[in-house]
């Protein structure tokens, strides 16, 4: 009859065990050094690049049980047209996308401070571009710098999630998600007062550089709005082309408060809906 482990000698069982631990220590250490050594911001940038964005920071430390923190990471975009910084955070944790490793195409999954908020974003190349999913959570709307509009405001917490794919020749080749938004704010110097919005709430899709409006619709405010329609991006996001179609309600109190607003507009607020063509740059109501 074969001789079973429980038949081995003592000395020999210790043996065997202690070699399985030197072999899983030794394992260990192999991960950690994998991790610690990883190049998580070159590999960010490179991630990055085909949506002509780059990375910086300015130190690095170890993230426990694995991964990296990194402290003053700033988003730039190296496009002549949007040229200098997109976004800044002060802390980022960014660890590998193991399953992407494995596929040779290295990803990172990243969670970021952003404007009061918290935003957790995979990427991972492909050979069309690439591919990203996201969560935010709490965004404050009123420090975010990737728009703004010349002489106006908006202040709010978003949230939203989604899946995108973006490419250097289309920008964003596909994608779907959705966002909300709680105490939306807009503040213009043609209102006397901050306008309520309240909760907002959005549904959109991506195609071959087409950002298609589902849905979105306001509640609980001052101002209600529904709207749908596409803008077709650009390079320079300001040459980005609007075709939207929306429709305005006020409640009784708020009417004299948005006065000369409303004045401006082709027709009062109703059933009857406005169009809004034109570019970001230079939009026209209709």
């Amino acid at each position: 009859m074969p001789e079973t482990l429980d038949d081995a000698p003592a000395p020999y069982c210790g043996t065997r065990l202690i070699r399985v631990g030197y072999v899983a220590v030794g394992l260990s250490l192999f991960v950690a050094y994998l991790i610690s050594t990883f190049p998580y911001s070159t590999t960010l940038t490179k991630v990055l690049a085909p949506m002509g964005l780059e990375v910086s920071s300015t130190s690095q430390s170890a993230s426990f049980p694995f991964g990296a923190q990194l402290s003053g990471v700033r988003l730039i975009s190296t496009r002549p047209a949007s040229g200098g910084l997109i976004v800044e955070s002060p802390a980022v944790t960014i660890v590998p996308a193991f399953l992407s490793m494995l596929t040779m195409h290295p990803g990172v999954r990243v969670k970021a401070a952003f404007y009061d908020g918290v935003v957790n974003v995979t990427l991972r190349p492909n050979r069309r571009g690439t591919a990203i999913s996201y969560d935010l959570d709490s965004v404050e709307l009123a420090r975010q710098q990737l728009w703004r509009i010349p002489g106006a405001s908006a202040a709010g917490a978003l949230s939203g999630s989604g899946d995108l794919l973006l490419s250097p020749d289309d920008i964003a080749e596909k994608g779907e998600g959705v966002l909300s938004a709680a105490g939306l704010t807009f503040t213009s110097a043609l209102a006397s007062t901050p306008i309520r919005l309240g909760e907002g709430h959005s549904k959109f899709k991506l195609d071959q550089g087409k950002l298609t409006i589902e849905q979105l619709t306001t509640s609980g405010g001052d101002l209600t709005l529904t709207a749908e329609g596409t803008i077709q991006l650009a390079q320079d996001p300001g040459d980005s082309e609007l075709a939207i179609q929306f429709t305005l309600s006020t409640t009784p109190g708020a009417a004299s408060q948005l006065g000369l607003l409303l004045a401006i507009l082709p027709h009062p607020p109703g059933p009857e809906p406005y169009h809004l063509t034109g570019t970001l740059n230079a939009p026209r109501i209709s």
